[in-house]
């Protein structure tokens, strides 16, 4: 039953969210298939794989769907640096902060993936490239846990110790801090127990 009280946007927002809870189950069962013609299939197995693709994925450049041999990186959160928007509580204008990072003030921006290196220690990844980013937070926006493929190094600008903030956190550190739920898909990167910001 769903939760009372809600909005007709939040009861199918609730509806999009138990079909996903749907899809992860088939998918653990190791049934799930996007293969219209895969048998034998029951009438539940067709209706649960029809379900897994409808259901709608806001594709991003550097999603893995096209580049499937790249792992997926594992993100605490995004930044998203532009000229005419940054994050509420950054101290600083943009040509500041750009100063402050060493990267300069570009038209374009720049797109800040906090995320955690090899040794576990936390670190910024300065991407010139927004539009990716933007999807990323697009999907997050939508409940649906996604994470990039790993930047090639023609594609990172930069990396910094540390991360900064304020962060759009993902949904890995979302739930590391206790304020959502467990995820509907869990990609196979982990964040390797690391604590989530905060």
């Amino acid at each position: 039953m769903p939760p009372a009280n809600l909005s007709e946007t939040e009861y199918l927002r609730h509806i999009e969210l138990l079909a996903r809870d749907v899809i992860h189950a088939a998918n653990e069962e190791g049934w799930l298939t996007y293969d219209r013609e895969a048998t034998p299939a029951t009438a539940l197995h067709r209706a649960v794989n029809e379900l897994a693709r409808q259901i709608r994925h806001y594709h991003f450049s550097g999603d893995g769907c096209l580049e499937d041999d790249l792992p997926p990186m594992q993100l605490a959160g995004i930044v998203l640096l532009h000229p005419k928007a940054i994050p509420a509580d950054m101290e600083g204008t943009y040509e500041e902060i750009c100063t402050r990072l060493g990267i300069p003030p570009t038209a374009d921006g720049w797109a800040v993936w906090n995320a955690w290196a090899n040794d576990q220690q936390p670190i910024s990844i300065i991407l010139a490239d927004t539009d990716g980013t933007e999807g990323i937070l697009l999907n997050w926006a939508h409940g649906i846990e996604v994470y990039p493929s790993a930047p090639l190094p023609a594609q990172v600008v930069m990396t910094r110790q540390g991360w900064l903030t304020p962060m759009t956190l993902s949904p890995l550190s979302a739930r590391k801090l206790g304020v959502t739920r467990p995820p509907y898909l869990t990609p196979n990167a982990s964040g390797r127990g690391t604590p989530a910001p905060g």
